[in-house]
């Protein structure tokens, strides 16, 4: 099998904890700063989306909520490292989108379906969500 869901899911996980752990730590006149840690944006989105993962495998029949939880957890990463992007900042339509294929993405995985059609709708809606915001924005 040339892809394999649970190794590209895993290296997500891992990338994304790597990409966080240095600005977290970065401040070398304090040393090892965890409170740091927890006032980074991307690891609160993280965190949030652990818990609406969880609570989501809770509630749900179709998925377990160690997978939701971790699934919430690398897709509010996700979403939280592409908001804190310095090269999206000029371009919220790309962001927008990319943010809603995360999330399409994820929960695709979460409940098993297909992630290529799961990311296609969530980058339509994240599209959807910035013209509809940038209607609202405008008026």
């Amino acid at each position: 099998m040339l892809f394999n869901p649970r190794t590209a899911f895993s290296s997500l996980l891992a990338f994304s904890l790597l990409a966080i752990t240095p600005t977290a730590f970065a401040n070398h006149d304090e040393g090892w700063n965890v409170d740091r840690l927890f006032r980074q944006p991307i690891v609160k989105q993280a965190a949030i989306g652990a818990a609406a993962g969880a609570a989501g495998g809770m509630l749900s029949d179709r998925v377990s909520t160690g997978k939701g939880a971790l699934t919430g957890a690398v897709v509010g990463g996700g979403t939280g490292l592409l908001s804190q992007s310095r090269y999206f900042q000029g371009k919220p339509l790309a962001r927008r989108a990319l943010q809603g294929a995360v999330v399409g993405t994820g929960v695709s995985y979460a409940t098993d379906n297909d992630k290529l059609k799961g990311a296609l709708i969530g980058a339509g809606a994240g599209a959807g969500y910035h013209y509809i915001r940038q209607y609202i924005d405008n008026r």
